[in-house]
């Protein structure tokens, strides 16, 4: 039996309103057009790394979500000093048999008041959506009417308050990059500004080199681009230094297998269910490495979990695939070769197990391409039915 996942998709009985990339249609125009419209349901934003998804509701931002796991709202509990990793653990073990929120639990359990957790999300919110606006690619989709089936915490965002905030921190960021190239640098200070203010004052003392900016930012409850705009401003005047985070990779890790880096990064993609993009990354580790026969063992290693996970899923190989958007739209979409080919075997005449039979490439590499092409719902299966279908061979 052939398994794929089911996951982030456009399913039966829900409405698919608007596809594209954000290459065509930037996310200032979709979401002012979604907002003037007065749209309920979600936007899903497919990026090169993460997903995230905008949930609107009569035009407004109420929410988000992200499988970026700097934008859980654990992450941030965390990092305000909420509560442990442990507690956030916990809550998490009894999410389901409570049916509960975890920002519920929280506030059950005592770590936050209903006031605190509303600040908590409200930054995890902006956070996640003025990171998004840095996005300049990223296959999109909207689906009419659809939400979360819990009841989540809304964060009513009138659309031209934080679009208007998020294009001047890009703008702003890009002038800061050639000081301070990212968010993961250390700040270290030199010596202290004599013009900050008391808060100020108070943060730059805690840039000891023991910290990124974000986790500065998080630590002491201030918003990424704040801090960010205050290391620039004492990188320029000389009293600060930015360095690398370097990563969580020893140097002995890196002697012993240099691909030790890669691994992680392949098993934390595989947690967010982004299989082709762990599939990439152990490849091209085999190819930079391939005179090194421990990663050939290494990477079969990878190439079996990678199987297990597709394995674990719930689409079975009976079910009929087809186009999960209008066919003008794929035009508008980021698809390599490999995509494409699938993408044309996609008739809604074939079974999963037949469009497989049809591809030219591996079948780990194939269901792989097919589960990605499932999760971004460009393509979605239904069951067969009862109904006679013509039987054709490969066209």
């Amino acid at each position: 039996m052939i398994f794929l996942r089911l996951n982030l998709t456009v399913t039966k009985g829900e409405s698919l309103t608007i596809a594209g990339n954000l290459r065509t249609m930037g996310l200032g125009d979709l979401v002012q057009w979604l907002a003037s419209t007065r749209k309920t349901g979600t936007l899903i934003i497919d990026g090169p790394e993460f997903t995230k998804k905008i949930y609107f509701r009569q035009g407004d931002v109420v929410a988000v979500a992200s499988d970026n796991p700097h934008e859980f709202l654990g992450h941030f509990l965390v990092g305000w000093g909420c509560c442990t990793s442990a507690e956030i653990e916990a809550m998490i073990k009894t999410q389901d048999s409570k049916s509960a929120m975890l920002g519920e639990l929280a506030v059950e359990r005592g770590f936050v008041t209903a006031e605190e957790l509303q600040a908590v999300v409200t930054a995890k919110t902006q956070e996640t959506l003025y990171d998004l606006i840095m996005w300049d690619s990223g296959d999109f989709r909207f689906i009419e009417s659809e939400l979360p089936d819990r009841v989540f915490q809304e964060v009513p965002l009138p659309v031209t308050s934080f679009l208007f905030e998020g294009h001047r921190q890009r703008d702003e960021r890009r002038q800061m990059i050639d000081l301070v190239p990212d968010t993961a640098v250390v700040p270290i200070l030199i010596a202290l500004p004599d013009d900050l203010d008391e808060a100020d004052m108070a943060l730059v003392t805690h840039m000891d080199g023991r910290g990124t900016i974000e986790e500065l930012a998080l630590s002491n409850r201030r918003s990424v681009f704040d801090v960010l705009k205050l290391v620039h401003r004492c990188v320029q005047s000389g009293l600060m230094q930015v360095h690398s985070s370097g990563g969580t990779a020893t140097l002995s890790d890196q002697i012993a297998a240099p691909w030790t880096a890669t691994e992680r990064n392949v098993m934390a993609r595989l947690e967010r269910g982004r299989f082709l993009d762990a599939l990439k990354l152990v490849n091209e580790a085999l190819e930079k490495y391939a005179t090194d026969q421990a990663v050939h063992t290494w990477a079969s290693s990878m190439f079996s979990r990678i199987e297990h996970a597709l394995n674990d899923e719930a689409i079975e190989g009976s079910d009929i695939l087809e186009l999960g958007i209008e066919l003008n739209d794929l035009v508008n979409l980021d698809c390599d070769p490999a995509e494409g080919f699938v993408l044309s075997r996609i008739t809604g005449v074939y079974t999963i197990e037949e469009v497989l039979k049809q591809l030219p490439d591996s079948d780990l590499n194939n269901r792989v391409i097919l589960h990605n092409l499932i999760r971004r719902g460009l393509v979605k299966p239904r069951e067969a039915t009862s109904v006679k279908r013509f039987q054709k061979s490969t066209p």
